[in-house]
């Protein structure tokens, strides 16, 4: 019973690894984005697990191609239901905070230098969310 059990935990961990890896998230941001230690313009933009690192590794990148940003982010417990971001606004900045394939994965970004530093600027963040597609 026991080894049934670690094998299936072990299957699932595998599985989500790979959807992680397979999926790229398109969306488009009305205005001008901080993700990781990269500040992005705004435009349409591609998530995708980084080819040349680990799966916990993601880079954020311009439809054209330029500019990109490479950045870390967790995978959460619960599996969402929607797909999209979410960003957390300070002022005038943006910070993204998360992204998640509904039914699938979402994964929380931890804070980054761009986001202390709109911190430290004063008021209540608040969050706004955008819709995604996945492809």
């Amino acid at each position: 019973m026991r080894k049934v059990l670690i094998g299936a935990l072990m299957l699932l961990m595998m599985t989500g690894v790979l959807s992680a890896q397979a999926f790229r998230l398109k969306f488009t941001a009305k205005t001008p984005f901080s993700v990781g230690s990269g500040s992005l313009p705004a435009g349409t933009y591609e998530i995708r697990v980084s080819e040349d690192t680990d799966e916990n590794t993601f880079e954020c990148t311009a439809a054209s191609g330029s500019p990109s940003v490479l950045f870390e982010a967790d995978a959460m417990e619960t599996i969402p239901t929607t797909t999209g971001l979410d960003f957390q606004k300070y002022g005038d900045k943006l910070v993204l905070k998360s992204f998640s394939i509904a039914g699938q994965q979402g994964f929380f970004i931890p804070i980054s230098m761009h986001e202390k530093k709109a911190k430290k600027t004063g008021g209540k963040p608040t969050k706004v969310s955008t819709p995604a597609t996945k492809s």
